[in-house]
């Protein structure tokens, strides 16, 4: 598709381009985030420890065949750059909308939870961020939001360095803690309740349920923490070398499979699920305190706030890209197109910073803003995810005894992977997304009227836009009644 006039003399500044190790770089730090950090109290939680390796089994086999799709989607559609051009390419220009808005409100709102627990983990140091969400937390949540908006501002392949160094400082303490938790391991504490049954058998409110019910309530949490693994996948453009999108989206999400199970599953070996459970919130420099003293509760914190830093700053680069990515689809207004003369679509991280912004004062009233945001977040992006996969599904159809069966198995897989798992662990939060797509659906009727398309909308699309605005307004009254609480 040719891009509007505006964007044609505004999109071409001369650039490096983002090489192998930043796209994985950007795969990793998009991913690891504050999640890692808080994954043993979360999944201790859900799921003693054999249902929480059942649950990473097939969390591990459906990302694992995620990120060979968008390999493959990247090989065989080097035309398009990103999940938001797949779904407008196999369903249409409102079905790419809706991907495309859902991938937008994901990452910001993902944003809104890394700042919530930036400020805890900086309240582990200083005492009066320690009492939750204050006042003084959100106005230094707002100042790092516009500071990270400005570097952003100065050009992606600038900030693209950045997270280079930000991964590498941030793997260190993991990794450190991980390599604690393989010295202190004990099989007798692992294998005491390997199922949960004493703690069934016990009853009350520590008590995890059967195993599948374990396996689906850790489902929202273990997606949670792969948000921003089809990074390379959004910025594909941008990379030096093609090829270079499906070896980093292959390459980083093995990678994080194996940082994330171990950094969970680890520490039931040192210490009994109802311990666990009962951590302070991250829970590894806790954790990590138990095992070799004070100093390493600092140690942890500090490296969570260093991983904060870099998932806040490869969020805001894949925010405005996907909202400028659609401006050029002509799925927003022309407004979102322009770039600055460092390559960077200023009205793009404007109007993600002010989201933000909003997101985040309105968190003040919320007795769970970090649960919550991570959790929209989540419902948000596995649209996105999902529509992604089901393209590839529809291109390698016709193929599939013609040597695509593999990538038609693996994107059938992650496309069910994905529709069951938010199903049966978020439909009122997918509920919950619809009232977001009210505000969008306007600009998706504007953007379509300032180009000139003719019909606005198919049939099929005002069906499923109406689809959309019906389950909004029920969302918001069940929200009201306290039907769905937030």
């Amino acid at each position: 598709m040719t891009a509007p006039r505006e964007a044609r003399t505004t999109t071409n500044p001369e650039k490096r381009g983002i090489g192998l190790l930043g796209l994985i770089a950007l795969v990793i730090s998009s991913s690891i985030g504050s999640g890692v950090f808080a994954l043993s109290t979360d999944i201790s939680a859900a799921a003693a420890p054999g249902a929480a390796m059942l649950a990473w089994l097939v969390t591990g086999i459906g990302f694992i065949a995620l990120a060979n799709t968008f390999g493959r989607l990247s090989l065989e559609r080097p035309d398009l750059d990103g999940i938001v051009a797949y779904a407008k390419e196999g369903f249409g220009p409102f079905v790419g909308f809706v991907s495309g808005w859902g991938y937008w409100l994901s990452i910001w709102i993902g944003n809104v939870a890394f700042g919530v627990m930036l400020a805890t983990a900086i309240g582990y140091f200083f005492p009066p961020f320690s009492d939750g969400l204050t006042v003084g937390a959100v106005a230094f949540i707002s100042v790092v939001n516009w500071l990270i908006v400005l570097l952003v501002n100065r050009g992606v392949e600038e900030a693209s360095v950045v997270n280079v160094i930000v991964m590498i400082c941030k793997l260190v303490p993991i990794f450190v803690f991980i390599v604690a938790m393989i010295l202190v391991f004990s099989f007798d504490v692992f294998t005491a309740d390997f199922w949960g049954t004493l703690a069934n058998n016990l009853g009350g409110a520590d008590a995890p349920g059967d195993v599948p019910t374990q396996v689906i309530n850790c489902f929202m949490v273990m997606m949670w923490v792969f948000v921003g693994m089809e990074g390379a996948s959004v910025l594909g453009h941008r990379a030096r070398n093609k090829a270079d999108v499906s070896r980093a989206t292959i390459l980083g999400v093995a990678a994080l499979v194996v940082i994330y199970v171990a950094a969970s599953v680890l520490p039931y070996g040192y210490l009994p699920r109802e311990e666990l459970m009962t951590l302070g919130s991250p829970s590894m420099p806790y954790i990590f305190q138990e095992v070799v003293g004070p100093w390493g509760g600092a140690f942890i914190s500090a490296g969570l706030i260093i991983s904060i830093f870099g998932a806040w700053l490869s969020y805001t680069i894949l925010a405005s890209e996907a909202m400028n990515r659609m401006a050029q689809m002509e799925l927003l207004p022309r407004f979102f197109v322009r770039l600055n003369r460092h390559g960077a679509p200023t009205a793009c991280l404007v109007t993600t910073g002010i989201m933000i912004q909003v997101l985040s004062v309105v968190m003040l009233f919320s007795e769970a803003a970090y649960q919550f945001a991570y959790s929209l977040c989540t419902a948000s992006i596995v649209i996105s995810w999902g529509l992604a996969a089901a393209y590839m599904v529809k291109l390698s159809w016709p193929r599939r005894r013609e040597g695509a069966g593999r990538a038609f198995a693996l994107s059938l897989f992650a496309t069910v992977f994905l529709t069951v798992a938010i199903l049966l662990a978020g439909i009122d939060l997918l509920m919950l997304c619809c009232i977001a797509y009210v505000p969008g659906i306007v600009f998706f009727v504007m953007a379509r009227r300032e180009h000139g398309a003719s019909p606005v909308m198919r049939r099929w699309e005002m069906a499923l836009a109406a689809a959309l605005l019906v389950i909004a307004v029920v969302s918001a009254v069940m929200v009201a009644t306290g039907a769905i609480t937030i």
